[in-house]
Order: C-alpha cells, then sequence, then structure tokens
C-alpha cells in the first residue's frame, strides 16, 4: 500500500534557482548572425596576430597566449557590450564595441590578464543587472572571487576592493542577495594577502584621451537605460532600470578608477572596457539620430483653423 501523506503537515516550496551552481551563465546561440560574426572575427584575429608576429619576427616569449588575448578581447569586448547596453535593438553596438577593442589593441598592445580581467568585469556587470535571470551562486562567486585574487597578486591591488564594494552595493539593491555583505568582506580580507603596489603609475596621454571619450560618450547610457526593453533569459521579467544603471555605473566608474590609479599596465589590462565605452556610445548616437521620431514619439498633426 502507498504510503499516505498528511495533507495538514506544511509544504515548503522549493525554488528552483536554489539548486543551481552557476546563477549569471547566459545561452549562447551560433543562429544569431552577430554572433557567428563576433566568433569568426576573434579566430581570425588570433591566426593573423600569429601570423604577422613570426613574419616580422616579433614572435618573442609566450606569443601564443598574446594572439590569443587580441582575440579574447575582441570576443569578451562583444559579450560586456551587451550588458552595459542590454538592449536587444542595439546589439549592433556590440559588434562595433569589438572592432573598435581590436584596432586598440593593435595599436596600444594588450596583457596577458587580459581573459581573467574581463571575465571579471563581465561577471561583476551581470550581477548586477541580472540580464540572465537569476542572482549569482556559488560558480559564479568563485569566478569573481578568484579573478579579484588572481588580478590583486600580479599588481592590480585596487581590483580586490572594488570587488568587496561591488558585493556590499548588490547586497543593498531591490532583490538584493543578503549573503553579499559576507562576500564583500572576504575579497576586503584579500587585500591583506595582495597587498598594496608601491610603483607610482605614469598614465600616458593616449590613455588619458581614451579615458575621455569613454566617459563622455558612454554617459547617454544611464539615460537610455529608463526605456529599455530587454527582458531577462529565464522568466522573460523586465529588467530592473536601477540594476541596469548600477551595472554601468559600476563598469565605467572602475574602470577609470581603476585605469586612473593604474598607470599604462592597468590602461592596457582594462583597454576592451574603454573600448567598449566608446564603441557602445558611439552607436548609441547614430541608433538616436535614426530613431529619433520612435523615441519622441508620434508627432501630432497641426489643428484646422476653424472658419468663424
Amino acid at each position: 500500500m502507498a504510503k499516505r501523506t498528511n495533507k495538514y503537515a506544511t509544504q515548503t516550496v522549493v525554488d528552483p534557482e536554489d539548486n543551481l551552481k552557476f546563477g549569471l551563465g547566459r545561452a549562447f546561440s551560433f543562429d544569431s548572425w552577430h554572433n557567428r560574426t563576433a566568433v569568426m572575427a576573434s579566430l581570425v584575429s588570433v591566426i593573423m596576430i600569429l601570423t604577422f608576429k613570426q613574419v616580422t619576427h616579433q614572435a618573442v616569449g609566450n606569443y601564443v597566449l598574446d594572439g590569443v588575448c587580441y582575440g579574447a578581447g575582441l570576443f569578451f569586448s562583444y559579450l560586456l557590450a551587451q550588458e552595459v547596453d542590454p538592449e536587444p535593438r542595439r546589439i549592433f553596438g556590440a559588434l562595433v564595441a569589438a572592432f573598435l577593442t581590436l584596432a586598440g589593441e593593435v595599436r596600444f598592445g594588450t596583457d596577458q590578464n587580459v581573459i581573467v580581467a574581463m571575465f571579471w568585469m563581465l561577471f561583476v556587470v551581470r550581477m548586477f543587472n541580472r540580464t540572465s535571470g537569476a542572482r549569482h551562486h556559488v560558480g559564479d562567486n568563485a569566478i569573481i572571487l578568484v579573478s579579484a585574487f588572481w588580478l590583486g597578486k600580479e599588481g592590480y591591488w585596487l581590483i580586490p576592493v572594488f570587488t568587496g564594494a561591488a558585493y556590499i552595493v548588490e547586497s543593498q539593491l531591490k532583490n538584493g542577495y543578503p549573503r553579499s555583505l559576507y562576500l564583500g568582506a572576504l575579497a576586503f580580507c584579500m587585500c591583506l594577502i595582495t597587498g598594496r603596489g608601491t610603483e607610482t603609475p605614469v598614465l600616458s596621454l593616449h590613455f588619458i584621451y581614451l579615458l575621455g571619450a569613454a566617459f563622455i560618450l558612454f554617459l547617454p547610457e544611464f539615460t537610455m537605460a529608463t526605456i529599455l526593453t530587454a527582458r531577462d533569459d529565464r522568466k522573460g521579467r523586465p529588467l530592473e532600470m536601477r540594476r541596469v544603471q548600477m551595472g554601468q555605473a559600476f563598469f565605467l566608474l572602475g574602470t577609470g578608477l581603476l585605469v586612473w590609479f593604474g598607470g599604462d599596465r592597468a590602461a592596457r589590462l582594462l583597454l576592451p572596457c574603454m573600448m567598449t565605452a566608446i564603441g557602445c556610445g558611439i552607436y548609441l548616437l547614430i541608433y538616436l539620430v535614426k530613431h529619433k521620431k520612435e523615441i519622441n514619439g508620434p508627432e501630432t498633426a497641426p489643428k484646422e483653423e476653424e472658419n468663424g
């Protein structure tokens, strides 16, 4: 005989999201020609850079990793652009940001830790805007904290500080995760191990110009976040405006302060972030010009004069 159940017993409802190990991962479909273009461009750029270094006899040290970093910077810039400007109608701006990143890397070079840095920035911004439709879980926190620790040990000592601040701010937002406070404290404790840089950073003039352009061109994104039509991946809910704006603020201010206090080395590390801000800003201006009537609403027809 089947075991009887007590109908008066309290039954707890388990949220399927609680069983997730990764909550910030997003599906990547090759059905989209934007995604296919980004992947092909990344692969082609790696091959071209490696070939160029071999032909010009610049293959010094781990040049294979250098070539991979060029392609990774392009691809992660494409992904990051869709987080700081999640409006699906402006996805082409992500490709603009990606190719600008490649151009910037060819001109100014890159850092071998760029992959770790872009993972860190991408997941922190997703933690804020929740475009995936879920909060951060164990796997996501491991990626964020391990990346911050690695970069802190590599000399970018401010990144664990910004990580701790990001967790604390996230816990105070709407539907914030209360345990983010503990994760923020853990990130701040990393500073005791990673230490603080003693070298005086020097920031070249061309990086100052890029940083200024990134700030000026990206600022309109904060206003456009108020009229987003984007929805999250899992449940199709509209994105929370304040969360999107907070992710944009962390992206812009974090990039600016890390570059300003980190000098040229930090600028090469976060070059994809600066070029992402510039690319998104440029395409947003083009989008506003092309869709001015759509944004302002239909113009009202002039009233006919009444005959006296």
